[in-house]
């Protein structure tokens, strides 16, 4: 019996068995992609829209101390709508962190992973949350107006604090570690539990035009057509408070 490499021209290679090459086609088309930057974009959003209002009503609130009488009641009332719903999106996504994304990815990387400091933070976040729908609700006592403005001031300093750390450490994590798939499915999971006539809406308010298109192109018809429903009705909430 001859063997395979007695049989082969001197200074050719062998060629690969067809069995041989499926199995590595096999185990590329097994290893998952990982999530991408470009994959991130709506926690960016998320984070964008937060310090986006938090810095729009410590500055209201500022105004609120200087100039009580441009505020009627109709306009306190409205401040209180909002900031609820401010209040209740916040919770909302500590919570979606907390419960759902530092799992994933300690799952994905490892145990070695420490979330301590970033949980810290929204422990630490939290009681601020609760005085602040407190003032909220006392509005326009002058007491409650200067806690509200108060509480806003700090609130503002530790949310862009503790956003640019988590941006920092967890998204290279992200990238480095969880499957797209794994992070498609974590984002459909934490929509449930929010309310898109507020949060999606505000989402576009902060998008720059290229994300806006691309955005708009994922999108299906029916969930573009709601969308221009419910920023109308946003645009009104938001003129209500900030004028």
């Amino acid at each position: 019996m001859v063997r395979d490499d007695l049989r082969r021209p001197l200074g050719t290679k062998p060629v690969p068995s067809p069995a041989a090459h499926a199995t590595d086609m096999t185990s590329a088309s097994l290893t998952p992609r990982l999530t991408t930057d470009d994959d991130l974009l709506g926690m960016r959003l998320a984070h964008r829209v937060i310090l986006r209002d938090v810095t729009r009503l410590r500055e209201l609130a500022d105004r609120m101390l200087a100039d009580p009488s441009s505020f009627d009641r109709a306009r306190y009332a409205a401040t209180a709508d909002y900031v609820g719903l401010f209040v209740a999106s916040l919770y909302h996504h500590h919570n979606v962190e907390d419960l759902a994304l530092w799992p994933l990815i300690t799952a994905s990387a490892g145990p070695h992973v420490d979330f301590t400091e970033l949980t810290d933070d929204h422990d630490e976040l939290d009681p601020l949350l609760d005085e602040l729908g407190e003032f909220t609700r006392g509005l326009p006592d002058p007491a409650a107006v200067a806690g509200f403005a108060r509480t806003l001031r700090t609130l503002s300093e530790h949310l862009h604090e503790h956003i640019a750390d988590e941006e920092r450490t967890v998204f290279p994590l992200i990238t480095g570690h969880v499957s797209a798939d794994a992070w498609q499915r974590f984002e459909k999971d934490a929509q449930r539990g929010g309310r898109a006539d507020f949060d999606l809406t505000r989402f576009f308010a902060v998008m720059t035009e290229d994300e806006t298109e691309r955005v708009r192109r994922e999108l299906p018809l029916p969930v573009r057509l709601m969308v221009a429903v419910f920023s109308r009705r946003q645009r009104r909430r938001e003129r209500a408070v900030f004028g």
